[in-house]
């Protein structure tokens, strides 16, 4: 069956027509939680963190993928390696939860029968298993999967035989690509807040990219990008998607000021933009002259998501507590996150409704359209185009 081309929306279509949402039951069914496991979660690339938290062969992260649970490491050369946590003797379990980071000197013990691996996963002890046994050891490796890097970001992909990242990253109307110059992959994470949002992954991702909302729900935010106090998201004319924040502004904080210093080398008018940034299906990026926050989704079930929001700075700022004075970001963005979140628990539970079938896109929604057409493509279904 040949796949239906889904071409990005660039906000440039003047002759809009009212468009439908996605139905209720993509936001509630458990059947479709199923399928988003097998055909996004489990079958494209996926973002599930940095890479300055597996910077050293035998760090790890574990990580909680739409219910499969698999942790990320770095083996003696250097090269990330992704496994399923699970052992390939009986199944066991293999890492625990939490801590989500930890370290091994040099390989992995199972906690049921001691069976252990090295950094790349093969099996290289096996405790009472006899050598008259004619027992291959290499054919028993730990489960793995494809990872890679790009912009300092930990990307995997579970699927047998993923696609090129790059093929998939600049397959939307937007990419993190595009910001280059932020050598993101430089930043470090400075500040780190968990949210847990009793909503559909999509409901969160939709927030995010409209601001129909903004006027109503963020009075803080309209007062520094002024855009947003008529629901756009874009002027149509500026730069990588960019915002104007308010004249004077060089930092998105309350005041429009902070003591961080400024990210080198950027474009004059970076210094006075606000950006955003989508990347399917769970990372959104929010980048600023001195800092860049971001969210990566997690999903936990058709009515619950995970929201990891983490802070990068320079490492130079970081370090330096003259210079490393977070918190009027932090404040700002803390606060219309919540807001956020609260709004979105109320579409979680209005979508569920028996009367709710589904809804309307006007022309400020036209990025929501583009997303669900990319979620119907990924999920095999017909576009509506």
């Amino acid at each position: 069956m040949q796949v239906e081309e889904h071409r990005p929306i660039r906000y440039d279509e003047r002759e809009w027509r009212p468009r439908p949402t996605l139905a209720g039951t993509d936001y509630t069914s458990e059947e479709v939680w199923q399928e988003e496991r097998e055909r996004i979660w489990f079958g494209d690339w996926v973002v599930l963190g940095r890479t300055e938290e597996v910077a050293s062969p035998g760090d790890y992260v574990v990580r909680d993928l739409a219910g499969e649970s698999v942790f990320i490491t770095r083996n003696e050369a250097g090269e990330l390696k992704g496994f399923y946590n699970v052992c390939s003797h009986r199944g066991t379990k293999f890492l625990d939860d939490e801590p989500e980071r930890g370290h091994v000197r040099k390989a992995f013990k199972c906690p049921y029968h001691a069976w252990t691996f090295d950094l790349s996963g093969r099996l290289i002890g096996t405790p009472n298993v006899r050598e008259d046994e004619l027992f291959d050891r290499s054919r028993y490796p730990l489960f793995g999967f494809a990872v890679q890097e790009y912009a300092g970001f930990l990307f995997v992909n579970l699927a047998p035989e993923p696609r090129p990242l790059m093929e998939w990253m600049n397959e939307g109307a937007e990419s993190i690509a595009m910001f280059e110059r932020y050598r993101l992959d430089e930043l470090r994470i400075g500040v780190r807040i968990v949210y847990e949002v009793a909503a559909n992954w999509k409901i969160v991702v939709e927030n995010y990219n409209e601001c129909l909302h903004c006027p109503s729900v963020h009075p803080e935010l309209v007062q520094v990008v002024p855009l947003f106090r008529f629901g756009e998201v874009w002027d149509e004319e500026t730069r990588d998607d960019g915002n104007w924040m308010r004249d004077g502004a060089t930092s998105f904080t309350m005041t429009g000021e902070s003591q961080l210093p400024k990210f080198p080398d950027l474009l004059p008018e970076d210094y006075q933009m606000y950006y955003g940034a989508y990347q399917f299906p769970n990372l959104m990026i929010n980048l600023h002259p001195d800092a860049v926050m971001y969210y990566i989704a997690y999903p936990k079930g058709p009515g619950h998501t995970t929201v990891v929001s983490e802070y990068l700075f320079r490492p130079e700022t970081i370090a330096d507590p003259n210079l490393f004075k977070p918190e009027p970001v932090v404040e700002l963005w803390d606060l219309i996150s919540k807001q956020d979140w609260e709004v979105c628990e109320r579409a979680q539970t209005g979508v569920g409704s028996r009367a709710y079938r589904t809804g309307v896109y006007p022309r400020q929604d036209r990025f929501l359209y583009d997303f669900n057409e990319r979620y119907r493509k990924q999920m095999g279904r017909p576009l509506l185009g």
